[in-house]
C-alpha cells in the first residue's frame, strides 16, 4: 500500500506543490482542544522517508504558530528554522544538509479555533458549543500541519485531550482513554491509509444513536436534545450501504461508520472515512418525511456512502480530478435512489440540465482544470457534480450498466488504498467497451463546453460549440456519441453513430419525417433538426417517454437562449408538454415558462398574470392545495412548482387569500403541510406594498419554538417583504445567532431575491460589509458574486459592480468570480434586448 502511495507521491514538482524527495508514511496527532475556549495547542510528529540529501523540509499550515520543529533520528536532531512561502508551504531549514533516510518531523504548534465552517471550528448551538472540522479541499492545514495533499496517503493516528465532559469521536473507534483532574485524552486507532482532507474529528455534548442493521458498528451523533429526530435515517441507512457493498463487489472499507448532524455547515455533507458529517437538515427529520422531503436526505446519504469506495478507497492523485470523486458518488447515489427508492422518481431526472446553463458560459473552464489553490478547486465546482455525472451515464449508456459495473470493479480492486488519475478510470472501462472512451472523455473533460449539433433534412451532421446569443466562444470538436431515433417511411428506426467531424453525413437519415438524436435523453449536447420535421415529432410525442420529451423541450428553449430559435418555436413545445398528462412532462413545461421571468416586468405583468390565471391556474386548482397520502413525488412536486409561479406572478385576489389561511395554519402547526407548500404561502403572505409587519414577529417566534431544521429554513427564508424597514430586519437576521455562518449567503440572497430594485439590499450590505465578510466562509466570500449579485437588470447589476469592485482582489478567488458575475449578468441583458418585444408580443397575442 506505500508502495503506491510514495509511487504517486512523486508527482513532478511544482511550486505550488511539496517536492517529492520528501515522502510522509505515517502521522501521529495530539491536539488539546476545549470547545469552550478559543485557543488550543497540539504536537505532530510525522514519519518521513527523504530520497535525496536535503537542507529544507516543506509542510503546509495556516493561520497556526509554529513553536518548535525539528527533524529526529534516533538520538539524531537536526532544529529547522521556519519561514512561510506561497501557498501556505512553510519550510522548515536545516543548518546542515539532512541525507537520505527516515526521520521524524515533530513540531509543535498553538492557533485559534475558527468560528466560520472550514479547517477546525467552533459551533455554537442553543447556548452548547461544539469542535466540528470541514478539511476538503485545502483546509486540514488549518488545524494542524501536514503533507495537506491527496497523493499523500498514508496511516494517521489522532489523540485528543479536552474535558472529560465532553464527547469525542473521530475516524476510527477509540483506542485507549484516560483521565486525570477533569480531563480525558482519547487516543484513537490507528486509520487505514487515507489523504489529509479525509481526517475528521469532532468533540461536544453530543447525544447519540446506535445505528444498527449496517455491516460494521456505527453511531449518528446529534447536538443534545435532538436523538429523536433521527429515525428515518437510522432506519434507511443500512439498505443504502449493503445496496454499495453489492455493486462494488467490496466490503465497506472501515471499522466503523458514524454519521454527524453538524449545525453549522458551509457544504452539504463531507465524506471523511468513518465519520461522515451531514449538515443538520439532512439527518434531523420528522419520523417519515413527505415523498418530496425524503430525497435529499436519501439522496446525500447514498452520495457521501458512494464516496468511501470511490475517493476514500480509491483517492485522486491531485485536486484537477475532484471531479472524478464527485462525478461517481452522485452516478452512484443515483443508481441507489432508482434501485431501492422507485417512487421517488430519480429515473426522469435529466442530469444535464443542471450544468448545461454554466457550461455554456464563454468564461467556464474544462472540468479537468489547472489546480495550484483552494480557489481553483471551487471554481466551477457545481460542474464536478453535475456535468461529471452525466458524462458516466452516457458512457453507461453506451456500454450498458452491466459492462460499467465490472469496469468500476476492476478499477477499485486494481487501485485500493491507492491514487489514480482519470486515465486510470478510463483504461478499465475501455476493457468492457467496444468504443474508445478515452478519446471521447477527453474531448468532453479536457475542454469546456458542449456541441450543438444541427442535423439538416438531408442528414447531414454540423457540430459547433453551443453558445448563448451573442457570446464569442472558441470553436471546438467533440468525438459526440448519438443514440438516434428516426422514423423513415413510417416505421421508427434506432442506431448508434459517432459524430467527431464538424460535418458528418448519415444518408440514412436523409428525407426522414423526424429525427431524435438522443435517446432517453442520455447526450451531453444540444441539437437542431428543421422545423417541419419538429412538427412530425410533436405529433409522434406518445413514441417518447417522459426524459425524452423533457428533453425535446428543454433543448428548444436552449435553442431559444442560443438564437437559433424563436420564441414562437418554443411556446409551440411547451404547450404540447403542457397538455401531457404525466405530472412529469407538465412540471417541466411549468419550469421553461418560469424561465421566461427575466421577461416579465411592471409594463407585461399584468398579462403574464392572465397568461398564468387562463392556462395554469384551472391545473393548480385541479390538483388543489392540499397533499393526499396517495399523492406521487411528481404530483407532489408539479403543485409545489406550480404554487410557487402562480403565487407570485398570477395576481389572483383568491390566491392570496388561500395562501393567508395556508400560512396561519402552518404557523399553528407546522407538521400540517409539507414545508415546500408553506414556503409559498409565507411568501405570498408577506409580499407586495401591504405586506403587514407583524408577520415577521409571529414567524420568528415559531423560529424560535422549532426543532427540525428545514422548518427553521422554511420560515427563515420565505418571507417576502420589499419595504426598506423590513428588509433591513431580515437582513440584520444574517448578523446574528439565528442564521449560522454558512447560512448567511442564504439569507442574504433569499431578501435580494425578492427585490426588483436591489437598492436598499446593497445599502444595507455596504453599512455592514465588514461583519458579513468576517461571518461568512471563506468560500461564501470568494463566490459572493456569482451566487447572489448576478442579475438580469441593468441598474441593479450597476449596484453590484459599485459594491463588488473596490472589494473583488481583496479576497481571493472573488476576482473570478466577480467576471463570472459580470458574463452571466451581460448574457441575460443581451437576451433581454433580443426577445423582450417579441416575448411581449406573444402575450399580447394571446
Amino acid at each position: 500500500m506505500f508502495m503506491l502511495v510514495a509511487n504517486v507521491a512523486s508527482a513532478e514538482d511544482v511550486d505550488y506543490r511539496l517536492p517529492g524527495a520528501v515522502k510522509p508514511t505515517f502521522q501521529q496527532i495530539h491536539l488539546n482542544i476545549d470547545p469552550d475556549q478559543p485557543d488550543y495547542s497540539g504536537e505532530t510528529v510525522i514519519e518521513l522517508n527523504i530520497t535525496e540529501p536535503v537542507t529544507k523540509v516543506g509542510f503546509y499550515q495556516m493561520d497556526i504558530q509554529v513553536t518548535n520543529a525539528e527533524l529526529r533520528q534516533g538520538n539524531r536532531i537536526y532544529p529547522l528554522r521556519i519561514t512561510e512561502g506561497d501557498y501556505n508551504i512553510n519550510w522548515g531549514h536545516s543548518s546542515a544538509t539532512v541525507p537520505v533516510g527516515t526521520y521524524e518531523l515533530a513540531i509543535s504548534f498553538e492557533g485559534k479555533v475558527n468560528t466560520s465552517s472550514d479547517g477546525m471550528y467552533l459551533s455554537s448551538f442553543e447556548g452548547r458549543n461544539y469542535i466540528f472540522t470541514q478539511f476538503e479541499d485545502m483546509h486540514a492545514r488549518k488545524a494542524f500541519p501536514s503533507f495537506d495533499e491527496p497523493a499523500f496517503k498514508i496511516p494517521y493516528q489522532m489523540t485528543i485531550t479536552t474535558p472529560e465532559k465532553q464527547v469525542v469521536a473521530s475516524n476510527t473507534p477509540v483506542e485507549k482513554r484516560t483521565v486525570e483532574d477533569g480531563m480525558q485524552t482519547v487516543t484513537f486507532m490507528k486509520t487505514k491509509p487515507m489523504p489529509t482532507y479525509l481526517i475528521a474529528y469532532t468533540v461536544g455534548p453530543f447525544d447519540s444513536v446506535e445505528m444498527e442493521g449496517l455491516s460494521v458498528p456505527g453511531k449518528l451523533y446529534v447536538p443534545k436534545g435532538y436523538a429523536d429526530k433521527t429515525k428515518f435515517i437510522v432506519k434507511h441507512t443500512p439498505e443504502i450501504l449493503e445496496s454499495l457493498e453489492n455493486f462494488f463487489g467490496i466490503d465497506y472499507p472501515y471499522r466503523k461508520l458514524d454519521f454527524v448532524a453538524v449545525p453549522n455547515f458551509t457544504h452539504g455533507a463531507m465524506e471523511n472515512a468513518g465519520l461522515i458529517t451531514y449538515r443538520d437538515s439532512l439527518l434531523l427529520l420528522e419520523d417519515e418525511p413527505g415523498l418530496a422531503e425524503r430525497s435529499a436526505p436519501l439522496n446525500v446519504v447514498a452520495h457521501e456512502l458512494a464516496h468511501q469506495w470511490y475517493g476514500n478507497l480509491v483517492t485522486m492523485a491531485w485536486w484537477d480530478d475532484l471531479w472524478l470523486n464527485e462525478a461517481f458518488a452522485s452516478w452512484m447515489a443515483s443508481y441507489v435512489m432508482m434501485e431501492l427508492y422507485p417512487e421517488l422518481n430519480f429515473k426522469d431526472r435529466i442530469i444535464q440540465e443542471g450544468a448545461f446553463g454554466a457550461d455554456a458560459s464563454p468564461t467556464v473552464k474544462p472540468v479537468k482544470k489547472i489546480v495550484r489553490s483552494q480557489p481553483d478547486v471551487m471554481d466551477g465546482l457545481g460542474l464536478n457534480y453535475s456535468k461529471g455525472e452525466s458524462i458516466l451515464q452516457m458512457i453507461e449508456s453506451l456500454i450498458g450498466t452491466e459492462n460499467f459495473q465490472q469496469g468500476v470493479q476492476a478499477y477499485m480492486k486494481k487501485h485500493a488504498w491507492g491514487n489514480t488519475q482519470a486515465d486510470d478510470l478510463w483504461a478499465a472501462l475501455d476493457e468492457v467497451s467496444d468504443f474508445n472512451l478515452s478519446k471521447m472523455m477527453k474531448a468532453y473533460l479536457e475542454q469546456p463546453g458542449y456541441p450543438l449539433l444541427d442535423i439538416d433534412s438531408d442528414g447531414t451532421i454540423a457540430q459547433k460549440r453551443f453558445h448563448l446569443a451573442g457570446a464569442d466562444v472558441k470553436e471546438q470538436t467533440w468525438a459526440v456519441p448519438l443514440n438516434i431515433s428516426y422514423k423513415k417511411d413510417g416505421k421508427i428506426h434506432r442506431e448508434i453513430v459517432f459524430v467527431d467531424k464538424k460535418s458528418t453525413r448519415l444518408p440514412q437519415l436523409a428525407e426522414a419525417e423526424w429525427v431524435f438524436p438522443n435517446d432517453n435523453a442520455t447526450g451531453y449536447f444540444r441539437w437542431n433538426i428543421p422545423a417541419a420535421q419538429m412538427d412530425n415529432l410533436l405529433a409522434d410525442l406518445d413514441v417518447l417517454n417522459n426524459r425524452e420529451k423533457k428533453n425535446v423541450l428543454y433543448n428548444m428553449q436552449a435553442l431559444l437562449n442560443g438564437g437559433e430559435a424563436g420564441i414562437d418555436s418554443v411556446m409551440k413545445v411547451l404547450n404540447a408538454m403542457a397538455a401531457d398528462e404525466d405530472p412529469v412532462v407538465i412540471r417541466a413545461s411549468v419550469g421553461t415558462l418560469a424561465g421566461f421571468l427575466y421577461l416579465v416586468n411592471d409594463d407585461n405583468e399584468a398579462q403574464f398574470a392572465e397568461l398564468l390565471n387562463e392556462k395554469y391556474m384551472p391545473l393548480l386548482e385541479k390538483l388543489t392545495l392540499t397533499q393526499s397520502d396517495d399523492d406521487d413525488e411528481s404530483v407532489i412536486r408539479l403543485r409545489t412548482q406550480l404554487y410557487s409561479l402562480l403565487g407570485r406572478h398570477s395576481d389572483n385576489a383568491e390566491l392570496v387569500k388561500k395562501s393567508k389561511a395556508l400560512a396561519e395554519q402552518y404557523l399553528a402547526d407546522t407538521s400540517s403541510m409539507p414545508n415546500g407548500i408553506a414556503r409559498t404561502a409565507l411568501s405570498v403572505t408577506t409580499m407586495g406594498p401591504d405586506a403587514d409587519p407583524a408577520w415577521f414577529d409571529r414567524i420568528m417566534k415559531v423560529f424560535a419554538d422549532s426543532k427540525l431544521p428545514n422548518v427553521k429554513n422554511t420560515l427563515l427564508y420565505s418571507m417576502g417583504y420589499e419595504d426598506p424597514a423590513m428588509i433591513n430586519k431580515l437582513l440584520d437576521l444574517a448578523l446574528t445567532d439565528n442564521v449560522t455562518p454558512a447560512n448567511t449567503i442564504s439569507m442574504l440572497g433569499s431578501v435580494r431575491r425578492n427585490l426588483d430594485d436591489q437598492t436598499p439590499y446593497y445599502a444595507w450590505l455596504s453599512d455592514n460589509a465588514e461583519a458579513v465578510l468576517e461571518k461568512m466562509p471563506d468560500y461564501h466570500v470568494s463566490r459572493m458574486p456569482e451566487f447572489i449579485a448576478t442579475t438580469c437588470d441593468a441598474d441593479n447589476l450597476a449596484l453590484a459592480i459599485e459594491f463588488y469592485g473596490p472589494i473583488k482582489d481583496q479576497h481571493e478567488g472573488m476576482a473570478r468570480s466577480y467576471d463570472i458575475m459580470m458574463d452571466e449578468s451581460n448574457q441575460c441583458l443581451r437576451l433581454k434586448e433580443t426577445y423582450q418585444s417579441k416575448f411581449d408580443a406573444f402575450l399580447n397575442g394571446l
